[in-house]
């Protein structure tokens, strides 16, 4: 079990920055093991206006909530400031631009039901540094100058590729579009526990990924369920104590297969939830 108290993180540029735009500021939260099936990343993000995307799809899924501001993700597709943005795997979405608008979402990628998993930051940095000896990234693409390939490549897949040493190969969709869900519209529903209550958000694919928002009373107190996959939960509003830690507004929290986390409320919490789905990754080595 591990919680985060995101007001002690601090913001900092992005350092993969291979899209368009460079006034993307990160908050690392959160983060699984290289490697490892249940492997993601959990942020929190800040752009300045500039960000921007070709339309193009990836081998992972990601999940987006607008904490603040709109988040344009097609020309004809908003994710709104408390809605959710659900980007399965192989499903194909942009072109987008922020158009001088801030906004403030958190984020969550990690492997989809495939199983190809999830290369994480540190890798994909990695990757970047040697590909920057071959050509240069700009708005979205690599642009290869030197060496064999193809000219212009998706940024994302040219990094993964110059990680793993192959070609990534891409899921068939499941879904025909990113998924906006609007938390407002759901209904809080009993649980039978003293002043707790629940939305169940959704489920997705045959893994069961799973987002539900918990709404627990000041004085009350809520265990999440033992799950067999990881669960990571992140504080909407209110203040407790998590795992024996103090929690606020954006605090993030993450617990693993089998473990179960009590959340005390001292003012009224709100904690959103996403079970991560049940795979077991394709293996993958990164290239020497």
């Amino acid at each position: 079990m591990r919680v985060v108290n995101t007001s002690n993180v601090k913001w900092h540029q992005n350092k993969l920055h291979i899209r368009a735009g460079g006034g993307l500021k990160i908050k690392q939260l959160l983060k699984g093991r290289t490697g490892a099936p249940e492997n993601y990343l959990f942020n929190m993000s800040h752009s300045a206006g500039d960000y921007g995307s070709p339309r193009h799809r990836h081998n992972f899924d990601q999940v987006r909530f607008v904490l603040d501001g709109n988040m344009r993700i097609s020309p004809n597709q908003v994710v709104r400031e408390g809605q959710i943005g659900y980007f399965p795997e192989g499903t194909t979405h942009g072109p987008y631009n922020d158009a001088g608008k801030e906004r403030t979402i958190m984020i969550v990628q990690f492997g989809g039901a495939s199983g190809y998993g999830y290369m994480d930051a540190d890798q994909a940095v990695e990757a970047k540094k040697s590909l920057l000896a071959e050509g240069n990234f700009e708005d979205g693409y690599f642009h290869r100058t030197t060496g064999k390939g193809p000219r212009r490549t998706d940024a994302y897949r040219a990094v993964w590729e110059r990680c793993f040493g192959r070609r990534m190969d891409l899921p068939k969709p499941r879904y025909e579009k990113p998924v906006i869900v609007d938390p407002k519209n759901f209904g809080w529903q009993p649980t039978g526990s003293r002043g707790i209550t629940r939305k169940s958000l959704g489920i997705f694919t045959e893994r069961q990924t799973r987002f539900e928002m918990v709404r627990i009373e000041a004085g009350c107190q809520w265990i999440g369920p033992s799950e067999q996959s990881v669960s990571l939960f992140f504080v909407l509003d209110g203040a407790g104590i998590a795992d024996g830690k103090k929690i606020g507004r954006y605090s993030a929290a993450e617990t693993e297969a089998g473990e179960r986390m009590k959340f005390e409320a001292t003012k009224d919490l709100t904690v959103f939830s996403l079970v991560m789905p049940l795979v077991q990754t394709v293996t993958l080595e990164q290239a020497a």
